[in-house]
């Protein structure tokens, strides 16, 4: 079903089924889900469309290059903070910026307070209120509308997944590859939606060819050109009214007036920073901590998973033509006990201006470190470090970020993207980075030479932000129950990364899309 008009004029006139309040990986895909099924949905976007080939060449450049227009502020174990994050605004959310490597949690993930007995302060439930086995199902329908490429998993593989047969690997990581199997280890083709279509950049900006799979192109737009769905873009959430246990409407600023739209069902995908953002400025009478937070954990237990870089040199000069997301290795996920994470390519050459371009942006994290170091500093190591690494592959780790509850989102009217963060990095965190890197350097050093990057203590991964409306079966210990619906209310649902109760140790994005389609069918019986 088409819609006759995907932007309406007068939203506050019609009817609709649900809005979904923001257009990334969950927001997307739950509408796109809803949608499809002939609901009617309407998507408010704070950003611009950024799909269709529409332009606004009005817009300042972030926006127009799809990303969050105002600084972060927060203060971490490192210091103050204050940068513009990896966050995406407009259609397909921070989906326009990720790489897109699409990977499944893994079963460990979902029971992950046995595996942290050191941590006895962690917020961490025992289990997930659903299973793995629940969403496999999911799971494989995100990689099909996704359009994945990959190889199975070894060490957990679902022969009924539906993935592409990936592009060749380039020479040096072909051999990288076969080295990692020599040395025991169980390396696969890591599950990327790239179709590497001819001249493919594999940016991590918004695609201007349509090879890279986000929110936008894969669910939002299709949802408002073949099923019906409708879009305001540049139209801000300010609040959700309630009365009750149910929200009664959705106060935004759209076209430089205050619009007051409406829906029986409100699904909220902002992000896990905007989310509970949002619902703690809708605090009433009836809500005066915020709204859906009788149990005080709106914006508590933020979690951000924690990432080091390391150069892997198969010790020959190999051409390095190929796609950059290779392969993946998850045998460090349970090693003797200690659940580590996994271990990436990330494909970025090994010159001068990318490693002092990661540097500036790991020194803006940790302004102390930058004051003692400076550019100079900077400068030299990148140039010894591309002398050094050039012929390398560049691999990344992905570790778990426990919830604590002091880690926190916090409404802040003073701050420029109405927020700031407070974030205590654990001497735990620290210590099992710690142990990865040494049991990464001892494993593969055999066969090939390892090292660490230097890029300091602080290896928090802004990109990967999530926990801040955990779901969970407990309302004095959860805002979402398993179905993502507020505890508190009867109308209101959340499906972005801020539902995890825990954040695993891979990539989170083909979770959210899973769990998005789940809470499209519930949310689709209930209508």
């Amino acid at each position: 079903m088409t819609s006759p008009n995907p932007f309406p004029q007068h939203p506050e006139r019609e009817a609709w089924d649900v809005i979904v309040i923001g257009t990334g990986m969950g927001g997307g895909t739950v509408g796109y889900a809803l949608a499809r099924l002939g609901r009617r949905v309407l998507f408010l976007e704070k950003g611009l469309l950024l799909h269709g080939g529409h332009q606004n060449p009005g817009a300042g450049a972030l926006l127009r290059s799809g990303h969050w227009p105002e600084r972060m502020r927060g203060t971490t174990s490192f210091g103050p903070v204050d940068f513009f994050a990896p966050l995406g605004c407009g259609t397909g959310g921070s989906t326009g910026l990720y790489s897109a490597q699409l990977e499944r949690f893994r079963a460990a993930d979902f029971s992950p307070r046995g595996w942290y007995p050191d941590a006895p302060d962690a917020n961490l439930p025992e289990i997930w209120p659903v299973t793995l086995e629940e969403m496999v199902p999911f799971y494989r329908q995100a990689e099909e509308l996704f359009g994945v490429f990959g190889t199975p998993d070894p060490l957990e593989p679902d022969p009924d997944a539906p993935l592409k047969a990936p592009p060749a690997m380039s020479p040096r990581d072909s051999a990288l590859f076969e080295s990692l199997g020599e040395l025991g280890l169980h390396p696969y083709r890591s599950h990327v939606a790239v179709a590497h279509i001819e001249n493919c950049l594999e940016c991590d900006e918004v695609c201007m060819f349509a090879c890279k799979s986000d929110a936008g192109n894969r669910c939002m737009w299709p949802a408002l050109i073949d099923h019906g769905a409708s879009l305001l873009p540049q139209c801000d959430a300010l609040c959700l009214l309630s009365e009750g246990r149910r929200v009664t409407g959705v106060l935004t600023r759209w076209r430089g007036r205050e619009l007051t739209l409406r829906a029986p069902i409100v699904v909220v995908a902002a992000g896990a920073w905007m989310t509970p953002l949002l619902l703690l400025n809708s605090r009433s009478a009836e809500w005066p901590d915020g709204l859906a937070n009788s149990s005080g954990m709106v914006g508590r237990n933020l979690m951000l998973h924690a990432t080091d870089f390391l150069t892997v040199d198969p010790g020959a000069d190999h051409s390095a033509t190929g796609p950059r997301k290779a392969f993946t290795v998850n045998d460090f996920y349970d090693d003797d006990g200690h659940k580590l994470g996994t271990f990436q390519s990330v494909g970025h050459r090994l010159d001068r201006p990318v490693i002092e371009s990661w540097l500036r942006a790991a020194a803006e994290r940790d302004a102390a470190r930058w004051k003692r170091s400076g550019p100079r500093f900077a400068a030299r190591v990148a140039r010894m470090a591309a002398r050094r690494f050039g012929a390398a592959t560049l691999m990344a780790t992905i570790m778990e970020d426990l919830p604590y509850p002091e880690n926190r989102v916090v409404a802040d009217a003073g701050a420029s993207s109405g927020l700031r963060f407070e974030y205590r990095y654990t001497e735990e965190l620290y210590r099992r980075s710690r142990l990865f890197q040494r049991r990464l350097i001892e494993t593969l050093s055999p066969k090939m030479a390892t090292h660490v990057m230097p890029f300091g203590r602080n290896n928090i991964n802004y990109g990967h932000v999530c926990g801040t409306c955990r779901f969970g079966d407990d309302p004095r210990r959860s805002v979402l129950d398993a179905a993502n619906r507020a505890h508190d209310l009867d109308n209101l649902y959340v499906v972005d990364g801020s539902f995890f109760p825990s954040s695993g140790a891979t990539n989170p994005s083909l979770t959210i899309a899973a769990n998005a389609l789940r809470v499209g069918g519930i949310i689709n019986e209930r209508l």
